[in-house]
């Protein structure tokens, strides 16, 4: 390649760098200055007028860094397999993820924004890195979620949605149990990867699927498993406290259950996470806790109780640290200049 090729896409990659991040920023800014700066005025009337506990919601704090921290060390473990890989280039690579998740549907910008900031003979390798990274959560999300979804099909007093609540409860435990299933297939995945051979247009991709013949795979993926146990919980439990906080009226085992199912039906919906609070995760929520009893009626209090909770939870856990990551996204260099 040219010298004059090379300052040509160095001069690219600066100015899509700057754009990038500024954009993401710009973004995030005009979603927390303009878009929802109503619920910002909501929540400071809140505190205003309500004597609050201030120690749960530090706890909700602290408990973004459980959550991010336990992702950042999965992925970490995950990238060691590509490069050896510091925690901070792994929190760098991982906030750049959230940064890139916001404006994207299934949050699928968090596959490229975690694997942009690693060379670009690796980034590849890198999106399959974060695939099994997401599938241990995912079969984590699916467990509890159907779990829960069988421990409300018993509580509820009515049909739901014309389904028995028995049968529903059988059909919530049942396909928890079929979800083991799947956890014990991502621990022993190779009982998978020997179909890659059979058929030729999959023969390609056996090679990046390399991690599941290495001798510390099986640790790995139990280790995963374990890690994003502890990061569902964290999650989940800042709803216990936001709720509590914020008066929504539900018991903490309440709550625990109908925000574990939240996570489970977000899993099937293409939201952003920049907009998916403002109507979708309310109404989810609503749905739930009325559908099954957990709350008799729905008041415009309530509802507000459960937004404004929400909210809180959304600026900690995804807002602030989208910020960070906007910032990390200036390091990715888009094309490959050499």
């Amino acid at each position: 390649m040219s010298s004059k090729n090379k300052q040509i896409k160095k001069i690219v990659n600066l100015i899509l760098k700057i754009t990038i991040s500024v954009g993401s920023i710009a973004y995030l800014g005009y979603l927390l200055g303009i878009e929802k700066v109503g619920l910002f005025e909501q929540v400071s009337t809140y505190f205003s007028k309500t004597d609050v506990a201030g120690f749960p919601l530090f706890v909700v704090f602290f408990l973004m860094f459980v959550n991010w921290g336990a992702e950042i060390f999965k992925w970490r473990l995950l990238a060691n397999y590509m490069m050896p890989v510091s925690y901070f280039l792994a929190v760098k690579s991982t906030l750049a993820g959230v940064a890139a998740s916001v404006f994207t549907p299934f949050r699928v910008g968090s596959y490229f924004g975690k694997a942009a900031l690693f060379p670009h003979r690796l980034r590849g390798k890198g999106l399959i890195l974060q695939l099994f990274n997401a599938m241990a959560m995912f079969v984590v999300n699916f467990f509890f979620g159907l779990l829960f979804i069988g421990f409300l099909g018993s509580y509820a007093n009515d049909s739901v949605f014309g389904v028995n609540t028995n049968v529903l409860s059988f059909i919530g435990f049942f396909s928890a149990g079929i979800v083991l299933v799947f956890w014990f297939l991502f621990v022993y995945v190779k009982i998978l990867m020997t179909t890659f051979d059979r058929w030729k247009f999959t023969m390609n991709w056996r090679k990046y699927f390399d991690l599941v013949n290495d001798s510390g795979y099986k640790k790995l993926s139990i280790t995963l498993i374990l890690v994003s146990v502890l990061r569902y919980l964290a999650i989940t439990y800042q709803y216990v406290l936001a709720y509590e906080v914020f008066g929504v009226g539900l018991e903490g085992w309440q709550t625990f259950v109908a925000a574990g199912t939240l996570f489970f039906v977000f899993q099937f919906l293409p939201v952003f996470n920049a907009v998916e609070l403002g109507v979708t995760r309310t109404a989810i929520l609503s749905l739930i806790i009325t559908t099954f009893g957990l709350i008799p009626e729905l008041t415009p209090i309530i509802t507000l109780s459960i937004t404004l909770a929400s909210f809180f939870i959304w600026v900690v856990n995804l807002a602030i640290p989208a910020l960070i990551g906007s910032v990390f996204l200036s390091q990715v260099k888009v094309l490959k200049e050499c």
